[in-house]
């Protein structure tokens, strides 16, 4: 009998509908998964009696009852809702003893995500934010390499991701566009996957300058109208930042870029090599070795790095693929879901939301003040 996690979702949009497939994908493309989610509960803002999607997806209840939701034998609540609505979907499945999936950012405020890496630490709660590049192979095999000391110290590096969603000009208004629901633009929706990885692979940061640009400054306030609203957060954004190991580098993210989909490039430079990947190639890194002189791309037998859990237990092969954005979505949950089962501490948890959510201010603050260095306090 493999041991069940029930899962309540709140929020069935596109990226819940993404949890979803990862959850489901667990027991028919993993080999012998030693604990299965259970799909309990969805709850959404509104239920259309006709759509019927939710439970064809596996769920057993839908409400939009919030106390009918929590009441449900739930031992993770996954949270895909607009940013804004992070805080009180944490806060209340906090307060009900239950474990806390999130997707990124961890809130739409500094003063959101802090309050709830507080609260999580204070009442012990396993928690794990939706950091998906963390699980790519390649980003694995570049971690495996710098634990070795393969490229010696990093001098610099260079990330980017460049998006097409909102080239469109006449693509309407939503929460995304608006500061107050979202907290930011382009930065705090791509950027802060960035800072993760910066985090995970290099270290904390120490200083941030910024610029940021915003390419169309108003739209539709819905499809086919002709009133239009303001924008107020970056479509486009440059930070450079400062390691604390002494390490520089930048971040560049855009969603006006013609052409691109999932356009995510890692530089980093060492003094005795070079480690790079594409998300063209998600599988596979580069590793450019300065004593031999040559590139290297066979990096599978790589030790699994420091505290992580082996790929093989919580990524598809080849043959059980449903895509890379869904093979990692797969592995991030599960990730979870196998520290639930086990009770064990997760990473990336809301301290690592935290510490990327306080790079992400620090952008937007530089960038407010004319791209003027901003210093982060060490955690």
């Amino acid at each position: 009998m493999k041991q069940p996690v029930n899962v309540g979702l709140i929020g069935f949009g596109y990226i819940g509908k993404l949890h979803t497939l990862g959850y489901r994908g667990v027991q028919l493309c993993l080999p012998d998964p030693p604990v299965l989610p259970r799909l309990q509960a969805v709850l959404r803002r509104h239920i259309d009696p006709d759509d019927t999607s939710w439970r064809e997806a596996g769920y057993q209840l839908a409400t939009a009852d919030p106390d009918t939701f929590f009441a449900q034998p739930l031992d993770i609540v996954d949270i895909c809702t607009p940013n804004f609505q992070h805080r009180e979907s944490a806060q209340r499945a906090i307060a009900a003893g239950m474990a806390v999936y999130c997707e990124k950012p961890l809130a739409h405020t500094l003063a959101d995500a802090r309050a709830l890496a507080e609260l999580a630490a204070k009442t012990h709660t396993l928690t794990h934010i939706a950091f998906i590049l963390r699980y790519l192979p390649a980003i694995r095999q570049m971690k495996a390499l710098l634990e070795l000391g393969a490229i010696g110290d990093v001098i610099n590096f260079r990330a980017r991701m460049d998006h097409s969603s909102y080239l469109n000009p006449n693509r309407p208004l939503s929460w995304r566009l608006q500061r107050a629901q979202s907290g930011g633009g382009a930065f705090m929706d791509l950027g802060t996957h960035l800072v993760d990885l910066v985090h995970y692979l290099l270290g904390d940061v120490a200083t941030v300058q910024a610029k940021t640009r915003t390419v169309i400054e108003s739209r539709p306030v819905t499809a086919g109208s002709n009133e239009r609203g303001q924008v107020d957060v970056d479509d486009w954004a440059l930070a450079l930042l400062t390691l604390r190991n002494g390490a520089v580098g930048t971040i560049e993210v855009t969603r006006m870029a013609a052409g691109a989909r999932e356009a995510t490039s890692l530089e980093i430079y060492g003094r005795q090599g070079t480690l790079t990947f594409r998300a063209s190639d998600p599988y596979t890194a580069r590793h450019f070795d300065l004593k031999q002189g040559e590139w290297h791309t066979n990096l599978a037998n790589l030790p699994t790095p420091a505290g992580d859990r082996p790929l093989s237990q919580i990524l598809p092969s080849s043959k059980y693929s449903q895509g890379f954005m869904t093979d990692m979505h797969m592995a991030a949950a599960y990730d979870f879901v196998l520290n639930v089962a086990e009770g064990k501490p997760s990473q990336p948890d809301f301290q690592a939301g935290l510490a990327a959510q306080e790079v992400v201010q620090a952008t937007y603050q530089s960038a407010d003040a004319n791209g003027a260095e901003v210093t982060l306090l060490p955690t």
